[in-house]
């Protein structure tokens, strides 16, 4: 009996250990898939002027938070060892870049690179939701 318990508490402990450690990209990708909804992954690095730029004009707009809710949110240093990993896997050819990414499909919906006016980055946002019917964008 006293085992049994002793087992249990050890796996218990394991698990969450095991959840505590797991990779926080990945379980947005789970999350994602289970609740049916698309990532905006955001690639940036530390010393970017441009991300800057993006974050300040772009990101902090109303309209574009506001689109942005539709998706789960992401956001990556390209220099960190999963943000290299992502970018290379969805061709970032730099920083700052928006990418839409569906995890059903395991697919790059849209991309935007640069520091872009605020309607090339809705344009981007607004080419998913159509894509994918969001009603809400």
């Amino acid at each position: 009996m006293i085992n049994k318990l002793i087992n249990s508490l050890f796996l218990l402990l394991f698990a969450w250990v095991g959840f505590a450690l797991a990779n926080p990209v990945e379980q947005t990708i789970q999350r994602a898939v289970s609740e049916n909804k698309l990532i905006a992954f955001y690639f940036k690095s530390q010393f970017c002027p441009y991300c800057s730029q993006v974050e300040e004009f772009v990101f902090s707009d109303e309209e574009v938070s506001k689109k942005l809710r539709n998706f789960l949110f992401v956001e990556l240093d390209i220099r960190s060892e999963e943000g290299s990993k992502l970018a290379r896997r969805f061709g970032v050819p730099g920083t700052p870049t928006l990418v839409i990414y569906d995890p059903k499909q395991d697919r790059v919906v849209s991309l935007i690179f640069g520091s872009r006016p605020k309607g090339d980055y809705l344009n981007t946002i607004n080419k998913a939701c159509k894509l994918y019917s969001i009603k809400t964008c």
